[in-house]
């Protein structure tokens, strides 16, 4: 009978490493959008044991978007605490210092308004993103998004931080999941899978990791050094490889 496999991706880590290897990827498209996704996941298959059944790929995603602020007082009657909100960010400290009595309130609902659009067009990619989520597993088989946590955003510096639980879903599924497969195999760098991948070995199951290589041949710093030392073996996709599955220019 044929090893059962099932591929559990980590969604915002490996988003990174396609931002990190390739300095031509728009992250504006979130994901390369014609990348072979089935092609792909059935080539690690095939690569950890020729004769293996994908059964299915696990790929873990943010299910809510926070940010910071959460929210905004009222300028008019509570300015004084929106002032103070407003002026953890440098930028906008030095204009409302410059400024006194009612232009001060103008200026802030300006701000304010500024930063409610922001909010507004990162919810718009965030919906975005649902959307491609929809399009991979509609049009590629035996791919499940699987949806957990929240990753904040910071409208003062248009940075986003990183996801919370997402890992946790991962890491449970890992364990829950395990009478479904005989190899696991971890498409991430992040070694806080390390309890839960000595779990399933544990319990008889082999576990690889994926990690990826750069166009020089070194190992990306996201392939974490203890995550692959506590699976069986670390699978190492080389730059060329890769790229002709993500069907970068």
């Amino acid at each position: 009978m044929n090893p059962r496999a099932c591929i559990f991706v980590d969604g915002e880590n490996f988003r990174h490493t396609i931002v990190e290897l390739f300095n031509n990827f728009s992250q504006v498209d979130y994901l390369p959008k014609n990348a072979k996704w089935n092609d792909f996941f059935n080539w690690l298959v095939s690569e950890i044991e020729p004769t293996a059944k994908r059964i299915r790929t696990y790929w873990y995603v943010i299910e809510w978007m926070d940010f910071y602020p959460h929210k905004f007082c009222n300028p008019v009657s509570d300015a004084n605490n929106l002032k103070v909100l407003l002026c953890r960010n440098t930028l906008f400290k030095d204009k409302l210092d410059r400024l006194n009595g009612q232009p001060l309130c103008d200026e802030m609902v300006k701000i304010v308004d500024i930063l409610t659009k922001k909010k507004q067009n990162m919810l718009n990619r965030f919906s975005g993103w649902g959307t491609v989520h929809s399009a991979i597993s509609t049009k590629h088989n035996l791919i499940e998004f699987r949806k957990a946590g929240a990753i904040r955003y910071n409208l003062y510096t248009e940075e986003l931080g990183k996801e919370k639980a997402v890992d946790v879903k991962l890491a449970t599924d890992l364990i829950m999941l395990k009478d479904i497969y005989d190899i696991a195999i971890i498409v991430s760098g992040d070694q806080d899978y390390v309890p839960a991948v000595q779990v399933i070995k544990d319990s008889g199951k082999h576990v690889v990791n994926v990690s990826f290589k750069k166009r020089n041949g070194q190992l990306l710093p996201s392939g974490s050094w203890r995550l692959n030392q506590t699976t069986d073996w670390s699978l190492k996709v080389d730059y060329d490889q890769f790229k002709k599955f993500m069907d970068i220019a």
